[in-house]
């Protein structure tokens, strides 16, 4: 029998309900503690750390094969705004042999730096003014696809929130 219009109609309109029903589960995870996923969809992926002063978590970059993005935001606990920005980002590309990664990291001043593997680790970071490091996102170990969070133990004091959201 061929599918008319009306029928068309009715598969699209269940497959976005199941894809609704889908996402509202994801969002029920929104409170999970530290070093769990937060929300995980076809694409995306959400990371939260909280890490101590002089700390940091490593997490593994998926087999994409194509760029990758990944946000990160170093949640205000205080009330307060930090400066320049609480936000920061890279582009990551990891070869596909293993090879080496290379990145654009836009840091949190909105200055950024391309680089890859075969000169440096630092691929972005979460600045507090010239020469002063809050947080860093660097290469771990690249055959496994990790890279880590730290956050700086000469500039923070109290554990802090890292939210990660990683597209690919």
């Amino acid at each position: 029998m061929p599918l008319t219009r009306t029928r068309l109609t009715g598969i699209a309109i269940a497959s976005a309900l199941a894809i609704g029903a889908a996402c509202a589960g994801g969002v029920a995870y929104a409170g999970a503690s530290s070093h769990q996923i937060v929300v995980k969809g076809p694409d995306h992926l959400r990371l939260s750390f909280l890490l101590a002063p002089g700390h940091g978590a490593s997490f593994k970059l998926p087999a994409a094969n194509d760029p990758i993005r990944v946000d990160i935001a170093k949640v205000s606990t205080n009330g307060g705004v930090q400066q320049p920005s609480e936000v920061f980002s890279a582009l990551i590309n990891v070869d596909a042999n293993r090879a080496g990664m290379s990145w654009i990291g836009t840091y949190s001043d909105g200055s950024q730096h391309a680089n890859n593997t075969i000169k440096a680790k630092t691929i972005t970071e979460l600045v507090c003014g010239t020469n002063c490091v809050i947080g860093r996102l660097a290469v771990n170990n690249v055959a496994a696809r990790t890279v880590t969070i730290n956050a700086n133990g000469a500039t923070s004091i109290i554990r802090e929130r890292y939210v990660i959201n990683i597209w690919y």
